[in-house]
């Protein structure tokens, strides 16, 4: 059983045949065996056979295409002036830590040095970490903080990488993420950038409908870390809640039901960043472009009554058909029932209920909202100062929208008439940014938000190339 075991592994791995190993590793399973032990005890001695056959092979392999690179600059392709042979690099891969040596030149022309191994072979300048070590701390720490995600790593990778790897390269791999989305921002701002976004868009292979969401939620940074208390002596109001702003974007056609009716997007695209609402909004357009806008038979934009929303989609979005989510103008009524008739109170239902009726099912709906809360308005007493600022509040609320509640046209279409989709992507950014006890830096933030919304936006493979074919 033992040597058919060990057949097995040879063959399905491809490593070397060679019988020390297969000596080896006979051997460690038959004293396993005899120990009486367990499946997960026969798992891990042939996954470190395996790791230590395999770190053989990727050491060979590795010394090979330093060997054979060709000797000229990245960037321009000239030969190089020969600095030194044989200059020493260690690195940590998931089969484990060795070293090579490769050569190192000078460029005249670009009047740059580099080792063009380490560009074939794609590792960063100075980084310790293998690509694939670099995707395995980005990928576990974009699931769990630093500390977690080591003690994931020894179950489940064996790597035996701490929690300051794991935090160091993730958030590497967020500043290349970060700064592959502020590139296509940047994008934005001439023609010939709109040009070129526009023209990654997947095309569409008939007239679509382009839905944009957007909301923001928050998150909790330690501002002016060690000086809290003498800044609270000094009578200065800290905050530590920051606006996240965010954004959804999906074609009409890539949203559906499951059999129990309930709404699914297949595919969709995100934006999230802490840099406030100017690089928001530019990172927004850009996405909006990537996902074909220019295209688009319609533009549709969802969200709830904030005014910097509006403002942003007026700047950017200005021939977009925008909509006020539905359930927020509901609670926007519920506000004015319970003021006015008080809490559970029939009254308030038999008075809400037909409105939203009305605002769902007629073609101008809000303007039976308007009449009805001036009808309201005009029948309070001016003594009842609080439930008047209410009904002002309010009239101005539905006066402001009224050109953006057209609920029955939305239905027809089958568009949204909701935000859902970006209420549904707040609720899963916070699932990692917004835990119990949990602080950030904003530069610890904006790096995992951008790495998050890079692989929502499945272009992992910017990062780690050799993930192309498997997308």
């Amino acid at each position: 059983m033992v040597d058919n075991l060990a057949d097995t592994v040879n063959t399905q791995t491809s490593l070397s045949g060679s019988e020390p190993w297969r000596a080896s590793l006979r051997s460690g399973l038959a004293e396993a065996i005899q120990r009486k032990s367990g499946m997960g005890t026969l798992e891990v001695l042939i996954e470190n056979a395996i790791r230590k056959e395999a770190a053989k092979e990727l050491e060979r392999a590795l010394q090979q295409v330093a060997d054979e690179a060709e000797f000229c600059c990245p960037r321009c392709r000239m030969s190089l002036n020969v600095i030194a042979h044989g200059k020493t690099r260690t690195v940590s891969s998931v089969a484990g830590t060795f070293s090579f040596s490769r050569s190192y030149g000078f460029c005249p022309r670009c009047e740059t040095f580099s080792f063009p191994a380490d560009v074939q072979l794609g590792l960063a300048p100075h980084a310790k970490a293998s690509p694939r070590v670099q995707e395995v701390c980005a990928s576990m720490v974009l699931s769990a903080p630093a500390a977690v995600a080591a003690e994931s790593d020894t179950c489940l990778m064996g790597l035996g990488l701490s929690a300051s790897t794991m935090h160091r390269e993730a958030l590497r791999q967020g500043k290349r993420a970060m700064d592959l989305r502020d590139a296509d921002a940047h994008l934005t701002q001439t023609p010939e950038g709109i040009r070129e976004l526009s023209s990654r868009a997947t095309p569409g292979t008939s007239p679509f409908t382009l839905v944009i969401e957007i909301d923001a939620w928050n998150i909790r940074e330690r501002d002016n870390w060690g000086r809290t208390e003498a800044l609270l002596k000094k009578g200065e109001k800290l905050e530590r809640w920051h606006w996240v702003f965010g954004g959804t974007v999906f074609r009409l056609d890539q949203r559906g039901k499951t059999q129990s009716e309930r709404a699914v997007i297949t595919e969709r695209n995100y934006v999230a960043t802490r840099k406030g609402l100017d690089a928001f909004k530019q990172q927004l357009y850009a996405e909006a472009l990537l996902c074909g806008m220019a295209e688009a038979k319609t533009v549709l934009v969802v969200a709830d009554g904030a005014i910097w929303i509006w403002n942003l989609v007026d700047d950017r979005f200005k021939e977009a058909t925008s909509r006020v989510d539905i359930w927020h103008v509901r609670e926007h009524l519920w506000t004015v029932a319970r003021s006015v008739f008080g809490k559970n109170n029939p009254e308030a239902d038999e008075w809400v209920k037909p409105l939203v009726r009305h605002l769902e099912r007629r073609k101008d709906g809000a303007s039976d909202v308007r009449e009805s809360l001036g009808k309201l308005r005009s029948e309070q007493s001016e003594d009842a100062v609080g439930i008047n600022k209410i009904l002002d509040r309010e009239i101005g609320y539905f006066e402001r929208h009224k050109d953006r509640m057209d609920y029955k046209e939305g239905k027809a279409l089958g568009q949204p008439i909701g935000s859902g989709a970006m209420e549904s992507t707040c609720a899963q950014y916070q699932c990692r940014f917004k835990r119990t006890g949990q602080f950030w830096s904003v530069e610890g933030d904006e790096r995992l938000l951008a790495l998050e919304t890079l692989r929502r936006n499945r272009r992992w493979h910017l990062l780690f190339p050799y993930r192309q074919a498997k997308e």
